[in-house]
């Protein structure tokens, strides 16, 4: 920087401190914001009040007035889990007999969706995962017969539960009862 002038040592600086504040903000967007986002949703006032820490919770079906969400969309109603596998696997279980899409997604601890089945591809038959974290020297409880092993890439993640309706009203008996099979409970 001998051959520098006072101006341009300046701007070199200022060029220095803008690429280094980009990539902080870049780092904090792209790396802990998910990761955040995540956390309280998994842990926050709403997950509190659900009481859904390793079992299912039925939210109530969304209305125009419903803002718990960004634009919230009234066609679907959702059942929700937040499971910790830390001390051990987790059994999700449904069997949400109906002729409307439905749809059970997994998603990680960063908000990484990792598995989704739905109606089209369990063809009428029910869900059971055996949700699993790697453990450091492979010992895993013995798996449920019938279930579907389905390896977790972080230990605690969110279960959501997707059950399309046209109407709420006019398909809650038939709905409700079908969303309610869901179970999530220690393995």
């Amino acid at each position: 920087m001998k051959n520098f002038s006072e101006r341009q040592r300046l701007w070199f600086h200022r060029l220095l401190n803008l690429l280094a504040t980009a990539l902080l903000v870049h780092l904090l967007a792209v790396w802990a914001a998910p990761r955040v986002i995540m956390q309280v949703l998994m842990h926050g006032p709403m997950a509190q009040k659900m009481n859904m820490h390793n079992q299912a919770a039925f939210p109530e079906a969304v209305t125009a007035k419903s803002r718990s969400v960004v634009m919230p969309s009234p066609d679907m109603l959702y059942s929700v889990c937040a499971y910790d596998l830390s001390a051990g696997p987790v059994r999700v279980q449904a069997a949400p007999v109906l002729s409307n899409y439905w749809s059970i997604a997994l998603y990680a601890a960063n908000s990484d969706n990792f598995f989704v089945r739905n109606d089209r591809q369990t063809q009428g038959r029910p869900v059971d995962l055996w949700v699993v974290a790697a453990a450091p020297d492979g010992a895993q409880k013995p798996v449920p017969p019938g279930s579907e092993v389905v390896l977790s890439p972080s230990v605690t993640g969110f279960l959501l539960m997707r059950v399309l309706t046209a109407d709420y009203q006019a398909e809650q008996a038939v709905l409700e009862p079908a969303r309610r099979t869901l179970q999530c409970s220690p393995g």
